[in-house]
């Protein structure tokens, strides 16, 4: 059996298997729920690896935007205020603590100033 899972592994493509290894790492975290359970207006706990920055202006002031992924789903993070946070950028892997909002036609959820913790 274990042959058979290696070549399974040998037949993957690159994307598919970082999604696998992102999908192993957050399982194993501990008091966090899949981002593609978390539900909108519960206080959660993600966990979750940066995809995606971006400084967009909401009400004459910047606002970070991170987009955090953990294979199984996808979460929007805004700290308002703010340019950068030291630590926070693509490909770093983080825990995320606030309630979500719906938003946008694909109901993802947006986090807006969450508690953060960098791992």
């Amino acid at each position: 059996m274990a042959l058979k899972d290696k070549f399974k592994s040998l037949t993957k493509t690159p994307s598919e298997l970082d999604e696998q290894r992102l999908k192993d790492f957050c399982g194993k975290q501990a008091n966090c729920s899949p981002m593609g359970r978390a539900l909108a207006r519960q206080e959660v706990s993600l966990v979750g690896e940066v995809t995606a920055l971006r400084i967009v202006p909401r009400a004459g002031s910047p606002s970070l935007e991170a987009t955090i992924s953990d294979g199984s789903g996808s979460i929007v993070a805004v700290w308002t205020g703010r340019r950068r946070i030291a630590g926070v950028a693509p490909g770093k892997r983080l825990v995320v603590n606030g309630r979500g909002a719906p938003t946008g036609p694909g109901g993802r959820l947006l986090y807006l100033n969450p508690r953060y913790e960098l791992l």
